[in-house]
């Protein structure tokens, strides 16, 4: 992946889950409404915003980087099996498509075969 590309997805996604954990930490009262419709506790709410933040900073870290894909994954699985729960289907693509952002990051940390 070219070098400019590379770097524009990590900024994009760092900080795209940099500002919805933010919202969530700010306790913004769409996020409110959606976590209590979906069943969750409220505090759910503030422990999603709090590693949407750091996994989101976390993307900007080299040596964290691989923490916060492993993190910022496995919260946009819960994300998008909320939202099929939820039957919220117009939503269901959305932490698919920030996974599939994270996937290429993750795929583009390896190191070729000649530096092994």
């Amino acid at each position: 992946m070219k070098g400019a590309i590379k770097i524009a997805l990590w900024v994009v996604l760092g900080g795209m889950f940099i500002m919805a954990g933010g919202a969530k930490l700010m306790g913004e009262h769409s996020q409110v409404e959606h976590f209590s419709q979906w069943g969750y506790p409220v505090w759910f709410l503030y422990v999603t915003g709090l590693i949407e933040v750091a996994g989101g900073i976390c993307l900007f870290i080299p040596k964290a980087q691989f923490y916060g894909i492993v993190i910022l994954s496995i919260t946009m699985v819960g994300a998008a099996l909320t939202h099929l729960r939820a039957h919220e289907m117009s939503a269901f693509p959305v932490p698919l498509v920030l996974l599939a952002g994270l996937v290429t990051l993750a795929l583009t940390m390896r190191k070729p075969k000649e530096e092994r």
